[in-house]
């Protein structure tokens, strides 16, 4: 890892490469959420920052790759592209979780999920009140209870109480 948290992006990297006439590649790394973190119109923009951050990095002597993370949802790989076809960059890709947390963590999507989970539930149990002092609508927990039952979520006494089938819900999204 050679930078955090630079102007445009959240990491760069220089990585060794096998089978390509250049040695190293240099990849910028922007991480966000989901792809609806940012609206439509505002990819161009920031596609364009990212590979002038890039392009004019001093440090920068490689080949450059910049990606967008994706850290929280499914799906590998792709590049955007105009209405007409053309890619904003052919240097720009974006990387769901699928292929961004194996690449860069050597884990799949829902082993890194189960540790943050398990990092969650270690903090917990050294936290006497971890309530946030909101009062959840009924209508919410209603809802989540209906939704917990429909996809085999709750022991059979109605109760959520396994953290890791909500997880491996979310990150195979399908009925546990």
């Amino acid at each position: 890892m050679s930078q955090l948290a630079t102007a445009e992006a959240d990491f760069n990297v220089t990585i060794a490469t096998k089978n390509f006439h250049k040695r190293k590649i240099n990849i910028y790394v922007s991480v966000k959420n989901r792809t609806n973190t940012m609206g439509g119109q505002d990819w161009p923009k920031a596609i364009a920052a990212l590979e002038a951050m890039a392009k004019n990095d001093p440090n920068r002597s490689e080949p450059y790759l910049c990606i967008f993370g994706i850290a929280m949802e499914r799906g590998t790989r792709y590049m955007k592209a105009k209405r007409g076809g053309n890619y904003y960059s052919i240097n720009t890709e974006i990387w769901l979780s699928d292929f961004f947390w194996p690449f860069f963590a050597n884990h799949t999507y829902e082993e890194i999920m189960n540790a943050v989970l398990d990092a969650l539930v270690e903090e917990g149990r050294r936290v006497e009140s971890v309530t946030i002092g909101v009062k959840v609508p009924n209508d919410l927990i209603e809802s989540f209870g209906d939704s917990c039952r429909k996809y085999n979520l709750l022991d059979s006494n109605g109760r959520f109480n396994d953290a890791k089938k909500l997880v491996r819900f979310f990150c195979v999204r399908s009925p546990v």
